[in-house]
């Protein structure tokens, strides 16, 4: 009896080191120098694009999140550990809603096949003030990789020349998956793209375009 409760003790305690939060995010608050007309206008760009032609990303707001042309071997905390191959599309513009199927790759190594991505977007604002305004795209996932995921920017204008913004990324991975993602691979594999998106939005917003970047550190 003592063997088996120290076996089930030990199991536990294995399965709390385990243990990893299947919810992660990226939260930030900052100011873009441009009306908020402007990001708007971007905001509603990457969310379509997102939704229908997700490779047109690649040409600005993905920007600097390309893979790194190196022949090191990736580990599980490596930049491009974890990667997306984008394949069919189907878009409703009406209710701005989409589907896309992608091949999910694992240090280079494709581990899910034909996994579809469904988002909705919404753009709404206070109902007695017209403002903030709150882009916000919800994604669905098939299988059991990811629960689900949102994009929020939540807009409201300083003056004439600049905006406030809240900016959100959030993903629920499945249980399986959060497991094997430490604070490290989340670090080092995708949360510096999900900031990297921000910035690529404020500088489109601000200037007009996207100036290639170099790729931030590894850590």
């Amino acid at each position: 009896m003592r063997r088996i409760l120290f076996l089930l003790a030990s199991v536990l305690m294995a399965s709390c080191l385990l243990a990893r939060p299947q919810r992660r995010e990226v939260v930030i608050d900052t100011i873009c120098n441009a009306p908020l007309r402007q990001l708007l206008e971007v905001t509603n760009r990457f969310c379509y694009q997102f939704q229908a032609c997700p490779d047109s990303l690649f040409s600005w707001a993905y920007l600097g999140m390309e893979p790194a042309d190196s022949d090191a071997p990736k580990t599980k905390e490596s930049r491009d550990v974890v990667q997306l191959r984008y394949k069919d599309r189907v878009y409703d513009a009406h209710h701005k809603t989409g589907d896309v199927a992608i091949d999910i790759y694992v240090l280079g190594v494709r581990w899910w096949k034909d996994q579809h991505l469904g988002t909705q977007y919404h753009l709404t604002k206070p109902v007695h003030a017209p403002y903030p305004l709150n882009a916000h795209m919800v994604a669905t996932y098939s299988g059991s990789i990811l629960e689900g995921g949102d994009f929020i920017m939540r807009m409201e204008p300083i003056s004439a020349t600049q905006t406030r913004v809240h900016y959100e990324f959030v993903l629920t991975f499945g249980r399986v998956l959060s497991s094997f993602i430490s604070d490290k691979t989340w670090k080092n594999g995708m949360e510096w793209r999900f900031e990297t998106i921000l910035e690529n939005l404020i500088e489109c917003a601000e200037t007009g375009t996207v100036q290639p970047k170099k790729r931030g550190p590894q850590m």
